[in-house]
């Protein structure tokens, strides 16, 4: 087992590499090795050694970042798997019957970790996920969410006891402004706990670098027949499932310890498969956990300064709650009449249990203390909100007192104070009083309910809510003043529409804001309904919208029906997947498109029948759902999936469009020319300019294809383009633009520049009068229309470009269309195609101020050498015509870089400095093209000789190579720290840089400390030997603190016979599990027994390591 070890970690620390040299063929000769030695194991009933290497082993490839590895077919089916799933199986079966036999601690510790390699392979493939405050940090941190499982000493029961951790809980909410930090790592002058690891700040704002994979050779010598499964179907399986339901109703039924390791498995367990959409089996065990006992219990059990839910309360309170909210079941009615009257039952003691009694004189601190306690009471209301969004879900509350416990929620006026003052809705004071108002605001559409509120005296809560610096305060109080001020109320108007509209207010908060605003209700809301189900697509799913899509093109409805306000919506968020998930959808689209109501939406142009007149709410320019579903959503599914078939459909669909633009224009274009355009904008003219922008945006689209821009010289629409650009109305005496009308005229430029790659059609735009209107319409400051008017302008004379209006906002436009563009599988972004946009760059960065504004961009010479490192990222699947556009994209790339690399020392450096770039720009010097290689030469001498960027490439590699070599290597270190001859140290420790045996000698280190012992260890770095030699000179004690992996150092084993052969005194103990010291390792100790720190009574033998101290200080 122990050279199995030495093998593992060595493979982990080649994984956990930045550039990753391991192939498939060594891993599965590793796990061939496992498994051998599984199968060979003879079984000793005090031995745990198979399990022991299932925690080791899953503890660690659950960590690392395998990039493509583990998406092969021989790994996938490799029998390892195969004995974890088991292995899971047997351990969920042994704890329903905890109360007879109990776990042993390696049981829990493989229990636990094994669920969360399934977790990792299932759910993220083990692939590197984007941190939310930038690029994924290399450092591993010494404080976790979960407490230390291996550490026998700790007391799951105490509050005091002092847990160790590695990374931070993301569940802690609403702390105290005053409130000490949890564990916090003080950088003293003996601190031991720093990870051997490159730091990168993860509060920092890092940009990610252009990377290349490189395949391992041995991948083509593995080829298999193997299938390509997924290791949802090797885990996930219907007795894997069968179990896990009966471990959730062992939960429902027996109460465990808060800490126990089941309620963090079953709880990891249940997030996977609701985030893998496999729901229908779960809803009963979870629906019984939510009726039992246990869950108004919990809330009983959150103590004062809690600061985060232990895994019971966090499971009952949190994970069961947030799983039926989330997703919607066949058996929904039944879930309301199941879960409903409990909920409602239970809500007044969780009321009581955690806000102050009627008469009891608070203030903002008491919220302070009780902070996750108001979370998990925001939790309980959230689940309440989502069972009045249905008519059989409210008639439950008017059998109640609801509204009286949510009038006393909204009367405690500290609480609503400090939900004013904040502006996040994490902080739970904003939570509880946003969702009491829409719990209010639901119930209200029931008329008995309805006048119940009008009684209630509102308007003083309202009053309170104006200072509310948080949207979602703002959003909620808002919208039901303005349901409560109606006479009556409409319960056709039902609280979905909320949903809608709190998306949509928020989507417009965050357009004209700019700012970053925390979303967590409205993803509550508007992502439950959209991404958590079709993140996961099925061809269920698929074929039943599929249906539902073809039944609208042959079906009529209301305009306002709700079939196509569900239909737009599914369709909308499946248009956001891989094509090649849903290509299937693309016929039923196109069926609604090449059907009677499309061109009969533009005849007759109906509204959204809103009856509540929140501004929030009038959206999409007003247009009825009918309207939004045949002019937005189906031609913006079209948009993004047609690639492989544009040219056919364009031959057939973008033909009969250019036949329904006549119809068109004949009964829109009026509202925007002559002296209808001067008259002010109402509600049907706005969504009739809206209905008119989204055809011109699907003529832009079908203008791409060169058959269909021939197709335009025989028709009209160019000039009453032109009509719509040259009109006197269009400015206003401001120089300003009507909102309603800056669509159309966004994609009336995007038209006329698309159209112009045909010559003869720009032949005929250069006759026209548009070049005099791009001169007038530069000066907007819409950045699209700004955009748009230079690149006509230099399409139609490229001697402009001395003449640029705002060249900052232009090139921070260019930056936004190229970064853009170059994602996207066909080069292009809002109907601009990369190549012509960079083509007519070139031109631009003649312009000195221009070309000084984008170097200066903060992404701007990165987005543009992306541009140059295009061909060589899809070259792979591309065709010969891709590949042609991928070279227009490269020469103009290198042109523009050649022109950047003229501005300052800055531009260099940041071009010197991407590897990608650099490979590129040699590799060019061998092309084909003159030119290329011309620039190429070019950017060369700007940033020094070929050979000195070659050798300067070959040093950098060799020195990533030391770099790694130094993090990675078991005996190197970071820092040094000399011995100071000054402080009388007690005792000098020695230790290995293994991650597990650090962890007991922190927890040995601090405890010497606090005893008052002078502690010396060796700082990590390259001359550790040579500072320990110093440390055993002065004959100090030395506390080693041996395992496998110090025998396996060797320079933990020449600092302890440097201190043998010096006579200095040697305290040996032990900090691996079942470590027995053997061979030259004894021989040094010179026979002495070692003390053991591995075993529960740690303090006890603590003790004796302080008496052997005592003993060599008596001695000294």
């Amino acid at each position: 087992m122990d050279l199995l070890l030495l093998k593992h970690l060595s493979l982990i620390r080649r994984l956990r590499r930045e550039h990753s040299t391991v192939t498939v063929a060594e891993i599965k000769l590793f796990f061939d090795n496992i498994v051998s030695y599984i199968k060979n194991l003879i079984y000793k009933n005090e031995k745990n050694d198979c399990l022991d290497l299932l925690t080791i082993i899953c503890d660690d490839l659950a960590s690392v970042h395998t990039l493509r590895l583990f998406e092969n077919s021989f790994l996938i089916n490799h029998p390892i798997f195969i004995y974890i799933r088991r292995t899971l199986e047997m351990f969920l079966v042994k704890s329903n019957h905890l109360q007879s036999i109990p776990m042993t601690k390696c049981e829990e510790n493989c229990f636990y970790t094994i669920s969360y390699l399934i977790s990792q392979l299932c759910l993220y493939r083990n692939e590197t996920i984007e941190s939310f405050y930038g690029a994924i940090s290399n450092e591993t941190f010494p404080i976790t969410d979960k407490i230390n499982i291996r550490d026998e000493t700790i007391n799951e029961n105490s509050r005091k006891s002092n847990l160790i951790a590695n990374k931070p809980n993301l569940k802690v909410t609403c702390l105290s402004p005053n409130v000490s930090k949890s564990r916090p790592i003080e950088e003293i002058e003996f601190d031991i706990t720093k990870i051997p690891q490159k730091r990168k700040f993860p509060v920092q704002m890092i940009s990610s670098p252009i990377k290349t994979i490189v395949e391992p050779a041995t991948l083509s010598l593995l080829s298999s027949d193997l299938p390509l499964k997924k290791y949802q179907k090797i885990f996930l399986t219907e007795t894997f499932l069968t179990k896990l339901i009966r471990a959730i109703d062992d939960l429902s039924q027996n109460e465990y310890s808060p800490y126990h390791v089941k309620y963090k498995v079953i709880d990891r367990l249940v997030r996977l498969y609701s985030k893998l959409n496999i729901i229908d089996t779960l809803i009963d065990p979870i629906v019984k956990c939510l009726c039992s006992k246990f869950y108004q219990q919990i809330f009983t059990t959150i103590e004062s300064e809690q600061f985060r839910l232990n895994p019971k309360q966090l499971f009952f309170i949190y994970q069961c709650s947030h799983f039926i909210i989330q997703h919607e079941f066949p058996q929904q009615e039944q879930i309301i009449n199941l879960l409903c009257p409990t909920m409602i039952h239970v809500t007044k003691s969780i009321i009581e249990n955690i806000l102050p009694m009627d008469g009891d004189e608070v203030d903002s601190t008491y919220y302070y203390d009780r902070g996750i306690a108001l979370h998990a009471l925001s939790c309980h209301l959230e689940l309440l909100n989502h069972f009045s969004l249905t008519s059989s879900g409210r008639r439950y509350f008017k059998q109640s007192n609801i509204i009286d416990q949510m009038m006393n929620i909204l009367q405690h006026n500290c609480l609503i104070d400090n939900a004013c003052e904040n502006k996040e809705l994490f902080h739970a004071d904003i939570s509880i009083i946003a969702y009491s108002c829409m719990l209010l605001y639901n119930l209200a559409y029931e008329k008995q309910i309805f006048s119940i509120l009008k009684q209630k005296n509102l308007q003083n809560i309202f009053s309170k809510l104006q200072s509310s610096k948080d949207n979602t305060l703002q959003f909620v109080y808002k919208t039901l003043s303005t349901i409560l001020s109606h006479d009556d109320i409409d319960e056709e108007n039902e609280p979905m529409k909320l949903k809608k509209a709190y998306a949509e207010y928020f989507e417009k908060i965050i357009i004209e804001s700019k700012h970053k605003i925390t979303l967590s209700v409205l993803k509550n809301i508007k992502e439950r309904d959209d991404n958590v189900k079709l993140r996961f697509l099925n061809e269920t799913y698929l074929t039943n919208l599929s249906r539902d899509i073809e039944h609208l093109s042959t079906t009529k409805y209301p305009s306002n029906a709700l079939k196509y306000k569900n239909v737009a919506r599914r369709v909308r968020v499946v248009a956001k997947q891989e094509t090649k998930e849903v290509e299937s959808l693309l016929d039923s689209v196109l069926e609604c498109l090449n059907s009677k109501f499309y061109l009969e939406v533009f005849e007759k142009i109906d509204l959204n029948k809103t009856k509540v007149t929140s501004r929030a709410m009038l959206t999409n320019c007003g247009l009825a759902a009918k309207h939004i579903f045949f002019m937005r959503e189906c031609p913006e599914f079209l948009f993004r999936h047609d690639y492989e078939q544009r040219k056919d459909i364009a031959n057939s669909l973008g033909k009969k469009m250019l036949e329904y633009t006549k119809t068109i224009f004949e009964q829109h274009l009026s509202i925007l020319i002559g002296d209808e355009g001067k008259e002010n904008v109402d509600e049907t003219k706005a969504a009739r300019m809206a209905a008119l922008s989204y055809h011109i945006k699907i003529l832009n689209h079908f203008s791409l294809i060169r058959s269909i821009r021939n197709e335009f010289l025989s028709l009209p629409i160019i000039n009453q383009i032109l009509l719509i650009l040259q009109d006197q109305s269009l400015i206003d005496s401001n120089g300003r633009i009507a909102d309603a009308k800056i669509e159309v005229v966004e994609q009336a430029l995007i038209l006329l520049y698309n159209l112009g790659m045909n010559n003869d059609i720009l032949s005929m735009l250069r006759t026209k009068d548009i070049f005099n209107i791009c001169l007038k319409l530069r000066l907007s400051k819409d950045k699209i229309i700004h955009f748009m008017s230079h690149f006509l302008l230099i399409m139609l004379n490229t001697n402009v470009y001395d003449d640029i209006y705002d060249p900052h906002l232009l090139s921070k436009t260019c930056i936004e269309y190229i970064d853009k563009s170059v994602k996207e599988p066909r080069q292009l972004y809002q109907g601009i195609k990369l190549h012509r946009l960079l083509k007519h760059l070139e031109i631009i960065v003649q312009n000195d101020t221009f070309n000084e504004s984008l170097a200066e961009e903060k992404e701007g010479i990165s987005v543009i050498t992306k541009c140059i490192c295009v061909k060589t990222l899809d070259e792979k699947n591309s065709d010969d015509q891709k590949q042609e556009i991928f070279k227009k994209i490269q020469q103009s790339a290198v042109f523009i870089i050649w022109k950047l690399s003229f501005y300052g020392p800055t531009t260099s450096t940041k071009l010197k400095s991407n590897d990608l770039f650099i490979e590129q720009i040699l590799m060019l010097l061998n092309g084909s093209s003159k030119k290329s290689i011309q620039h190429a030469k070019a950017i060369i001498w700007r940033l020094g000789s070929e050979e000195m960027i070659r050798l300067e490439q070959i040093h950098k590699k060799k020195h990533q190579r030391q770099n790694q070599e130094d993090i990675t290597g078991d005996d190197q270190f970071l820092s040094t720290d000399e011995w100071d001859e000054s402080i009388p140290y007690d005792v000098v420790i020695s230790y290995s840089n293994n991650v597990h045996d650090k962890i007991l000698t922190i927890k040995i280190y601090n405890r010497l400390l606090s005893r008052g012992y002078r502690v010396y260890s060796e700082k990590q770095g390259k001359h550790r030997l040579e500072l320990m030699k110093k440390a055993i000179g002065k004959r100090k004690p030395i506390l080693a603190c041996l395992s496998s992996a110090y025998r396996a150092s060797k320079v933990c084993m020449a600092e302890v016979e440097y201190a043998n052969k010096n006579s200095s005194p040697i305290i040996p103990v032990i900090v691996e599990v079942k470590y027995k010291i053997q061979g030259w390792l004894k021989h040094i100790i010179g026979g002495k027994n070692p003390i053991d720190l591995t075993q529960k009574n740690f303090n006890d033998e603590l003790l004796e390591v302080l008496e052997e101290i005592e003993k060599t200080k008596s001695l000294d």
